[in-house]
């Protein structure tokens, strides 16, 4: 489907989607704002696709996009660059006045150990802080808030390799000082971390990070506080009590200046057994989500994960259904609630 047509559709229909279980006027933004999280999908989706997302997300009232910069597709070898989908995305942004969280991390089969998925990380952070220093010289006269890696805690983004905390602050501490050196006023955010449970919660995390020398390499924390499929009551996957928490860690340490962006949340429309909600029960986890961190003094701004589903036919496939249109365009209940 050409996106132009695809958008058309979607604002037509966002016109008449009823919204029984949320109104627009409930939307309540954190003082930051709001934006939207796309993820691994912005590396290979088409243009004439992107530029739909693009679309749908300024007829909402975001005001943030966090743009993914994977160095396994920028630098696939050593010194090539390809920078063309993040140009996109970035200006594409940009022109539509919306504001831009670059999020760095992954690492190239020639900057990783052997048998080492590609979400791990590099054998040297050395390495990776070169390639960030990169990034940041190519696109800081645009943008100047740069989040270090995607979910650190959890093996399938870092891999069973040891310590992970210890792996991380590694990174950390050679990225942090490479952003700085070329744009010193810019903000370093601490990667997102996901719900998850011991080992991998995010206080024991963080409290790990501390112990190993974090303090003084991040400006910002973030979290990603999920809490489908039973919403913020429930908070059965600990994403907005974790966040308490890490808060209680940071001002022990000495840092409760510093803010926590959200830069995940969102619920699936998949099926019950893939963990899935209704429309209106994700629109109303969203909603509940932003005025939380609207409420939330210490939160800079939320992100919702994602625009649009990679496949709504599959609901079975919670990673695939959690945008707030279908993969066809369709508007769920979410488009309705947050359009402008």
């Amino acid at each position: 489907m050409i996106a132009g047509f695809a958008v058309v559709g979607w604002l037509v229909a966002a016109t008449l989607t009823a919204a029984p279980a949320v109104a627009r006027a409930e939307v309540v933004a954190p003082a930051d704002g709001y934006g939207f999280s796309v993820g691994a999908p912005m590396t290979w989706m088409s243009w004439d696709e992107a530029e739909g997302e693009l679309d749908v997300m300024a007829r909402t009232g975001a005001s943030w996009l966090r743009v993914f910069i994977d160095w396994s597709r920028v630098e696939p070898m050593p010194g090539a660059y390809n920078w063309g989908y993040v140009d996109h995305w970035i200006n594409g942004a940009l022109d539509r006045g919306i504001r831009v969280l670059g999020l760095i991390g992954y690492s190239p089969d020639w900057a990783r150990a052997p048998g080492v998925y590609f979400t791990g990380p590099p054998t040297d952070p050395e390495v990776f802080a070169s390639f960030v220093k990169t990034v940041v010289k190519r696109y800081g006269d645009r943008v100047s808030n740069w989040e270090i890696w995607n979910e650190p805690n959890l093996p399938l983004f870092w891999g069973y390799l040891g310590d992970r905390a210890k792996g991380y602050t590694e990174l950390l501490k050679a990225a942090y000082p490479a952003v700085k050196e070329v744009q010193p006023h810019s903000t370093v955010i601490a990667g997102g971390l996901s719900p998850a449970f011991a080992p991998d919660a995010p206080p024991t995390f963080v409290a790990e990070m501390y112990e190993r020398g974090a303090k003084g390499y991040f400006d910002a924390m973030a979290m990603h506080p999920y809490v489908f499929p039973h919403g913020l009551q429930a908070d059965t996957l600990n994403g907005w009590s974790d966040v308490e928490r890490v808060r209680a860690l940071m001002v022990a340490n000495g840092d409760g200046d510093k803010k926590i962006w959200m830069t995940e949340m969102g619920a699936p429309t998949s099926a019950p057994s893939a963990e899935g909600v209704s429309e209106q029960e994700q629109a109303k986890q969203i909603v509940d989500g932003l005025r939380k961190a609207a409420q939330t003094p210490y939160s800079g701004p939320a992100f919702i994960f994602c625009i649009r589903d990679t496949d709504s036919a599959d609901r079975d496939d919670r990673e695939a259904n959690f945008g707030i249109v279908k993969t066809d365009w369709t508007p769920k209940v979410a488009a309705s609630v947050l359009a402008r």
